[in-house]
């Protein structure tokens, strides 16, 4: 027998022996009726606490991760004359929990704490080359901090301190030609995607920065020369994403609560081109999210009022959110898209076929 089960049954027996008067008929074991004896009042059921989180439980795995420091990561390519299918990436990450559908184990309690500042950057540069022409090159940019993906998932909590920066830089020359460029600049803080939850905690205080800036000359820029870009399936050429406290539930059965606490987002996508450059097929994505929810159903019947107030979901923000695009030439400029987005708590319930 384990200790977990020995004390819960000992809890039961002391609450018989309390509840239980112990008469000398009773001791003898005399009979009902009138002829000695009574029988025992029944004693109450035990009191189930809705807001438990099965820590320690044989039957579910729990992991909790701390983290604190410097994550630096960085590519250059520098005094380059012309450069073609250029590959880019920096990618710095922590705390990462992943549980794979069908894996033998399922996650009771989940717990990251990071105070982290996190450094993902990219540059590819001219230099003092004049006729820099820079073809197929693809940057990315991209910190991550606390991220859970599991099937069952009991209870999670999540909390992250201070600062993540993703910039990328093509810095080209005043004779420079662009063609098919692609940047990528992304923070994400504090995510969880499962299938079923039961409680999720996620407090957030990072500040985050993401940057993708291109310089060139008056050859000026194309996505693919001589056709045209289809903007409702194509990515965009530069797109710079902030994201802190993110929930996708196929199944909630308790309740979540959401807080950022006077973070900074800023997303920015700037282009500038030299000497009249005529730009085709740009496309500019800037988007900033804080506290946000999916779930495909709540199970209200096993909600506990004292848990969190009664919310099934509670969601608080202190946040200033700047998301900004820039494309700018003294020349002409083609089929180009600039979207600029923020949100802050934002709860949406999927459709069964979601």
């Amino acid at each position: 027998m384990t200790n977990g089960k020995f004390i819960a049954s000992s809890a039961v027996m002391f609450a018989l022996l309390a509840t239980t008067a112990v008469t000398p008929a009773l001791a003898r074991g005399g009979g009902g009726g009138n002829n000695g004896g009574h029988h025992p009042t029944t004693p109450p059921p035990p009191v189930i606490n809705v807001c438990d989180t099965g820590l320690c439980d044989p039957d579910l795995a729990d992991f909790n991760q701390q983290l604190a420091g410097f994550q630096d990561a960085i590519n250059k390519i520098v005094d380059v004359d012309d450069a073609t299918k250029i590959v880019q990436e920096a990618v710095n990450a922590g705390n990462l929990i992943n549980v794979a559908t069908g894996a033998s184990i399922d996650l009771a309690n989940a717990h990251q704490n990071a105070n982290l500042q996190q450094f993902a950057y990219n540059k590819l540069e001219s230099g003092w080359h004049k006729y820099a022409d820079f073809t197929d090159v693809t940057q990315e940019a991209t910190n991550v901090v606390n991220s859970i993906t599991g099937d069952i998932v009991v209870d999670v909590r999540q909390a992250s301190d201070g600062s993540q920066i993703a910039r990328n830089l093509i810095d080209g020359s005043k004779g420079s030609t662009f063609v098919d460029l692609s940047q990528a600049a992304t923070n994400v803080v504090n995510s969880l995607t499962a299938t079923t939850s039961k409680s999720i905690e996620q407090v957030n205080s990072t500040d985050q920065l993401a940057s993708n800036v291109m310089k060139g000359g008056w050859g000026g820029y194309d996505t693919t020369v001589g056709a045209s870009v289809d903007w409702t399936t194509a990515d965009r050429t530069q797109e710079a994403v902030n994201a802190a406290n993110l929930v996708n539930l196929d199944s909630l059965t308790l309740g979540i609560k959401q807080e950022s606490h006077w973070n900074d987002q800023t997303a920015l996508n700037t282009a500038k081109f030299f000497g009249g450059a005529t730009v085709y097929d740009l496309g500019q994505s800037a988007t900033n999210v804080t506290n946000s929810v999916s779930v495909g159903s709540i199970d209200p019947l096993n909600n506990g009022c004292g848990c969190y107030g009664g919310w099934e979901v509670g969601q608080y923000a202190s946040v200033d959110q700047l998301a900004k695009n820039l494309i700018s030439t003294m020349g002409d400029v083609n089929n180009s898209i600039q979207s600029a987005t923020n949100v802050a708590n934002s709860i949406s319930i999927k459709t069964p076929a979601e």
